[in-house]
């Protein structure tokens, strides 16, 4: 049990007396971390700017009191650091240089500064009494360590207050500030990205973010030419694709991570079937989006720091391994040039890489709004599945989608598809029956020759258009469809849903 009636109030020195707790940071540096980057990190991380607006606007409010305990002689705060750094920063603004002008403004309001510069705290009669208090105030145990993204914050908290990378390792010899500030690139590489879901955006830039998950992918080299990463001599993360082309793929990344379809179990091992087939993934995506984006002009733009001509794609250096950037980039190569080995041009080339569609066209169809909502529902799912992932789900679906507007057509008609004898189901062969006939006495000859088609069981080499592949793709657990059969598929049935869906 802590007894805090114990334990001693003095009234000290901010400035002078007080020093600001580097076990606080959690990085295990000990005593290697200086005061300034401390002051940095919780400017740039934990709201102390707020926090001395606050002062500044309300006052120093002393219901909660600082908790010191002594070190070598010296008042360490290990509870209201942030409080603490703030009073300092009022004192002297230019303990805080990046926020040294906002700091100045705001303490400019502050009718008499020197009353903050003493302060009363509470000294902890030891070490693990005061970490029992830190404990109980902020999770019920002993103080836990930051996340992989906190880390990562507190050296790009240093980046960004004049430090380089080099000067970081210089001075935290025994942290592997490599690996800190290469995953502060990457997060900031994917935060930057132009995503079309901004919930997404907002959650690779919170700390919720799974980024350990994000650090199975980035060391693989495969993934960096995807991605068309590349990590320069100063750990500058910068990708060469096309803003909208990169947007794309850093979506997919992270809406992936989000919903747990990737996790760092998953993607534990390079070689194992699943990595494999996620990277296959993001090559059909990267396809895909390449095609878009040379019939779009406006995609020159590039994002981070990455340069260069517009009209250039700078070829990846195929990454780094073991975090270490590589000093061997190949000299990028103007697009409108063949290269010096006879190589086409990068326009023949993305175009030649370009594979069949991967989304079926419904560009003409629509649905009646007398229809239930439900077909609209199916109709924008078959729009957005990618055929190349997801074959069998696409065939299911258009089984689904096929049947259930059949039925809402025949509806509309005040047509009742119930066969007698039938139980009271109506199957996707009764449907056939019905439009087949239907179609033939609209004298649309050549549509009820498609439905006698796909009410077949044997149509040679077009099996997978056929009721019977239909039925099978949906029931038989040792059938499974491809690509190209729901290609051939919705081949077949787009005039008759042109049809379906025009009553």
């Amino acid at each position: 049990m802590i007894d805090m009636s114990t334990w001693k109030e003095l009234v000290v020195d901010v400035v002078d007396e007080l020093e600001l707790d580097p076990y606080n940071v959690r990085l295990e540096l000990s005593d290697g971390v200086t005061e300034s980057d401390i002051i940095q990190d919780l400017f740039s991380n934990e709201g102390v700017l707020t926090l001395v607006d606050g002062i500044a606007k309300v006052g120093y409010l002393t219901h909660e009191i600082p908790i010191v305990v002594r070190r070598k002689k010296k008042l360490v705060v290990v509870e209201g650091n942030r409080r603490v750094a703030a009073l300092k920063s009022i004192q002297n603004p230019y303990i805080a240089p990046h926020f040294q002008s906002q700091v100045t403004r705001i303490a400019s309001n502050i009718p008499n500064r020197g009353s903050l510069k003493k302060i009363s705290v509470k000294l902890a009669p030891s070490e693990d009494e005061a970490l029992q208090l830190v404990g109980a105030i902020h999770t019920g145990s002993q103080r836990r360590a930051w996340s992989p993204n906190r880390q990562a914050a507190f050296f790009k908290a240093q980046l960004v207050g004049g430090k380089s990378p080099k000067d970081l390792i210089e001075q935290y010899p025994t942290v592997d500030v490599k690996k800190f500030v290469l995953r502060s690139g990457f997060l900031d590489v994917f935060a930057s990205a132009d995503f079309d879901d901004l919930e997404l955006k907002n959650y690779v830039a919170s700390r919720k973010f799974t980024v350990s998950t994000l650090e199975r992918l980035y060391p693989n080299n495969d993934f960096l030419r995807i991605m068309g990463l590349v990590v320069d001599q100063d750990y500058r993360v910068t990708t060469s694709l096309p803003r909208q082309v990169f947007g794309k793929l850093a979506e997919k990344v992270v809406r992936d991570i989000k919903t747990k379809y990737t996790d760092t179990r998953k993607l534990n091992k390079a070689d194992s079937e699943f990595y494999k087939a996620y990277l296959e993934e993001l090559r059909v995506l990267l396809d895909e989006a390449d095609a878009a984006s040379l019939e779009d002009s406006s995609l020159d733009d590039r994002p981070g720091t990455a340069g260069g001509d517009p009209g250039t794609r700078q070829t990846p250096s195929g990454g780094f391994k073991g975090h270490e950037p590589k000093d061997d980039t190949p000299k990028v190569k103007p697009e409108n040039k063949p290269a010096d080995d006879g190589a086409q041009p990068a326009e023949v080339k993305a175009k030649q890489r370009v594979r069949k569609p991967v989304h079926l066209n419904t560009a003409e169809l629509t649905v009646p709004a007398s229809y239930p909502p439900s077909i609209g529902l199916i109709l924008g799912e078959v729009a957005r599945i990618n055929i190349e992932f997801y074959p069998n789900a696409t065939m299911d679906l258009l089984r689904t989608f096929l049947e259930k507007s059949i039925k809402a057509y025949a509806e509309e008609l005040g047509v009742n598809l119930r066969p007698h004898g039938s139980n009271g189901f109506v199957y996707l062969s009764h449907c056939f029956a019905w439009l087949e006939g239907h179609l033939r006495a609209k004298g649309n000859r050549g549509l009820a020759q498609v439905v006698k088609k796909l009410a077949s069981d044997k149509i040679g080499g077009y099996y997978n258009v056929s009721l019977d592949a239909l039925n099978a793709v949906n029931h038989n657990f040792k059938f499974h469809a491809i690509p190209d059969d729901v290609r051939n598929c919705w081949h077949s049935i787009y005039e008759l849903m042109k049809v379906i869906l025009a009553p």
